[in-house]
Order: structure tokens, then sequence, then C-alpha cells
């Protein structure tokens, strides 16, 4: 077909549903400027985009200067389906989630060996599977959503990672372009509810395993990582409580993780899902949302580093949405709702810093247990009994000494629970964590010393802390 006649046979297209009153043809595009009824002007052109599809063209409704304009450009030639992709990603993905649950599992029943079956068994169950469940139910509330509006989309790409999440989610490829807003809206926002509506289960069934879990009060916390739970955690966690010192039950974190994801596609901005819900509502001013999003996660890039990452992949992406293929079209109240509704959810799920790590310190203090002044004869021995805590979040070893010791006396220190014969001048603790040490200190006076009084200094110091106590010793 010549080019005249392809622009008749376009223009012939569009005059079936519309009144053309001009035609511009370029080499890459047919323009023509119509005169819409309004009240049928979505419907219409719904018509028209999908007779158009049907025979390899898209069409585009704009209002520029006051004139409706559609304009219709061939349609991409598709890329070859290989769904071979989406099983071996799934398989692999299911791999390495089964392996992180196995990692997780492991460190929540304090096994012996990861490498066992149980590990990969329970791992396999309580993490895996509500996990790739969530991801799952979410990338195919898009592909439902798509294709309730016609839209060609891949099944979904899982994509595997490392401990402890075994995954970086996944996501689907939609071959054509949105057709008005309220695809925008519905499609986008239809994932994260498809999501959280498993979630919200998953992490019921997590909470009331976390709440039969057994406490680990001696477990030092320094060094591991701690997560912050979203508001719709935490209000789910106060009604099914959980005892201290439990460590997550990994059917939990595999909610927590459900509720990270849904927070982070609910960002408005870029291609998103959040991205996609305010392009609907807000149109082309949601380029300055999604800038101001962008600005934010790079402010929280301060205390959480990983909004750092995230900012930066939202930029690779694209910081501006695509239009949709109907962008005249005004919204209904019910999709201004979900809009509210999106945003709700979002401040609802997300968390400033979700993962930090349990500084390590390595403190403790010295309490007396007896007094720590006394009076004394010459040529006998003062005691003084004291204990050291550990109060930092490791396992510490710390070191006690005596200092400013008066001529000719002489000090030894031991622990009660250990015969005083083997007592020393230097007494080098190992202290578990939340544990304390029981302490004596002996002290010889002189049986020449005259009538006085003396002070003498305990000096304890472990990796970071010094902690010093001083003994009054008065002679008769």
């Amino acid at each position: 077909m010549d080019q005249a006649a392809e622009v008749e046979s376009i223009r012939s297209a569009v005059a079936k549903h519309f009144i053309v009153y001009d035609v511009r043809a370029s080499y890459d595009s047919v323009s023509m400027f119509i005169t819409p009824d309004k009240s049928i002007l979505e419907t219409q052109f719904e018509e028209l985009r999908k007779e158009m599809a049907s025979i390899g063209y898209i069409p585009i409704l704009e209002y520029m200067g006051g004139e409706y304009q559609i304009s219709v450009v061939r349609k991409p030639v598709a890329v070859k389906r290989r769904p071979w992709i989406n099983l071996i990603l799934l398989v692999i993905t299911a791999g390495t989630t089964i392996f992180a649950g196995a990692y997780l599992w492991y460190g929540y029943s304090f096994s012996d060996s990861l490498m066992t079956f149980d590990n990969f068994l329970y791992g396999s169950l309580f993490f895996a599977l509500p996990l790739l469940t969530i991801l799952g139910v979410h990338e195919l509330s898009h592909y439902a959503m798509s294709k309730r509006y016609g839209i060609d989309a891949s099944l979904p790409y899982f994509i595997p990672s490392i401990p402890p999440l075994g995954t970086f989610g996944a996501f689907i490829s939609m071959r054509d372009p949105m057709p008005n807003k309220k695809a925008l809206v519905d499609i986008g926002f239809a994932g994260p509810l498809g999501g959280l509506l498993v979630t919200i289960p998953v992490a019921i069934i997590g909470l009331v395993l976390n709440a039969q879990g057994i406490p680990h009060p001696s477990i030092p916390p320094g060094g591991q990582t701690a997560i912050s739970n979203p508001l719709i955690y935490s209000l789910m966690s106060m009604l099914i409580p959980s005892p201290d010192g439990v460590f997550i039950h990994p059917t939990a974190f595999a909610a927590w993780v459900g509720f990270f994801v849904t927070a982070i596609n609910l960002l408005p901005a870029g291609q998103l899902d959040g991205g996609h819900v305010a392009r609907g509502l807000l149109g082309e001013k949601s380029l300055y949302l999604s800038i101001a999003t962008i600005m934010v996660l790079f402010v929280l890039g301060i205390s959480y580093s990983g909004w750092f990452l995230f900012a930066l992949l939202i930029l690779f992406l694209g910081v501006k949405h695509p239009a949709p293929l109907n962008d005249v079209s005004r919204l209904d109240v019910r999709r201004t709702g979900v809009g509210v509704l999106a945003l709700l959810l979002l401040v609802g799920c997300f968390v400033l810093v979700p993962l930090s790590e349990v500084p390590v310190t390595n403190t403790f203090e010295i309490d007396m247990v007896s007094e720590n002044s006394t009076t004394v004869a010459a040529g006998s021995m003062a005691l003084f009994y004291f204990n050291v805590t550990n109060t930092g979040s490791v396992n510490i070893t710390v070191q006690l000494d005596v200092h400013q010791m008066p001529a000719n006396w002489s000090a030894v220190l031991y622990q009660t629970t250990q015969n005083a014969s083997e007592a020393t001048s230097t007494l080098i603790l190992d202290i578990p964590y939340g544990n304390h040490s029981a302490v004596a200190i002996r002290v010889a006076v002189p049986s020449g010393e005259t009538p006085s009084t003396k002070v003498i200094v305990l000096q304890g110091t472990s990796t970071d802390t010094e902690v010093s106590r001083q003994f009054t010793i008065t002679v008769a």
C-alpha cells in the first residue's frame, strides 16, 4: 500500500467514529483533527483503539491548542515470546529462595548445621512458599488487569538473589501502551492490592508462630540485623504480641518483605505501580511528584543507604511516566478513591529505616554489693564485694586491676564462685551478654600501719570502655 492509500485508509477508520476536519501526514504518523462528542469520547476512542490494534496501528488522543487531535502510528513489531525464560527464572528463584529459607530457619532454630533436610524443608514451607506466593499474586494481579484492558502482557519474570531474601522480586513486561487513565490507575493498583491481600494472612500466620517462639535473651544482639515494622504490621503485632527475646519467625519475615515490597511499588515515581496511579490521577503534573519522591529518597538515604539505590533505580528506569493513548478523558470518583487508598497503603507499609545493624558495644558496670568503705585493724584483711555486669550488646572480656596502692599494701581479686586461693592481682573476666560476674577484692593491711585512711582504685577495662571504683579503708 502506497502512502496516500495508507493515509486514506487510516482517515476512513477514524472517520467511522469521529468527524475529521483536517488531516496531516508525516513520514512516521498521520494526525487528524476531530470534532468529538465529549459524552461518548472515551467509548468511541476505545472502540477505535481496538479496531486499529487489529490492523497494526496505535491511535493517540490529545487535546492541544483548543483542538482534539488523533495521531496514528504503526504498531512496533512484537518480539517473539520465550516463555521458557519465565520458567527458568522461576525455577532458579525458587531454588535461591528455598536456600534463603533454609538459612533463615537455620538461624531461627539454632541448628548445628545449615545443610540439613529439616532446614530446607521448613525453610521452603515457612519462607520460600509464602514469599513467592506474595510476589506471584502481585504480578499476576497486574497481568489479569492488563488482559482485562486488552493489553499484551508477559507472564512474571522472577529475579533471583542471595540470602536472606533469595529474590529481588518479579515484574511483568507490557508490550502495549496504556490505553487511558483508568487503565493506569487500575493496573498500577492491582499488583499492590493483590499482593497485600496475601501478605495480611501470611502476617497473621507468622505472628501466631512468632508468639509460640522460645525466647533467647542470652543471645547477643550486637552486629545482628534488626528490622523496623511498618505501621500496619505494628498494629497487627499489638493484637498478636510476641515474647521478648524471640527471633522473628521466617513466615513473619516473609510477610515483612511483602509489606516492604508493597511500599516500594507504591512510591509515586517513574514507572513504579505508584507512578502509574499518580500519572493517571495527576496527568503531566505527576512528574513533579516523581521528582519530589526521588529527592526524599536521597534525603532518607542519609539514614538508610538502601534508599540511594532505589532513587538511582528510578532515575535509571525514567522519572517521567509515558502518557496513555487517551490522555484527555477524566477519571471517575472511584478511581480517585483508589488513588487515596494507594496513598494510605503507602503510609501504612512504609518505614524510614527498614533494616539496621544493632551496634556492637562492649560496655559494663561495676556495682557494689558491700559498702565501698570499711575500718580494719593493722595486720588484717579488708574485703569488698561487687558485680561486674555486661551492659553491652555482645559477649565481653573485662580486665580488672588495682591502682594507687599504698606502700607495702597488697590486693588480690577473685571470683566469689571460685576458690579464693586462685586470687590474682589482675583478673580477666569473660562475661556473656546479659550476665554478670561476682567478684571480691581482698586488701592486706601491713601490721605496722599507723592509724590512717587510705584510698585504693579499681580499674576495669574492656575493648572500648573504662570504669573505675574507689575503696576507702580506715586503719584503726
